[in-house]
């Protein structure tokens, strides 16, 4: 399958396992880790180091880095764990609870959701 940008699958794949294999966990910490779920109908997988936008609130739109850890790619209509590292946190502070799910976009489309499992950064936590 190809991409109409040219690429391949198996680019794709490449390009994930080498984006993961760069990533420092040791210079960026990720803020939380989360269940991704990529809708069914988008016709193209995300790899580690993808940054969509996650819709943090109803009224904050971030961007991030996501990095899975079980697999270098998540097809449409998989899920996968994955550690996201979001876009200036400070500016949205106690947003994230255990358990919530946030919407990912690419522009002002929604191509997923992730379910929050943990939270690493405490800035983003929200009170109980």
């Amino acid at each position: 399958m190809k991409h109409p940008s040219g690429y391949t699958i198996e680019d794709v794949i490449e390009a994930g396992k080498e984006r993961r294999s760069r990533f420092d966990f040791d210079k960026y910490q990720p803020d939380f880790m989360g269940l991704v779920s990529l809708n069914s109908d988008r016709g193209w997988p995300i790899t580690s180091g993808v940054r969509p936008a996650y819709q943090i609130t109803p009224d904050i739109l971030t961007s991030g880095e996501q990095i899975f850890f079980e697999n270098d790619i998540l097809m449409p209509g998989e899920s996968a764990r994955a550690y996201i590292i979001l876009l200036s946190p400070e500016h949205y502070p106690h947003c994230l609870s255990i358990g919530g799910e946030i919407n990912i976009n690419e522009g002002s489309k929604v191509i997923g959701r992730v379910k929050i499992l943990e939270v690493y950064n405490e800035l983003l936590l929200a009170s109980s």
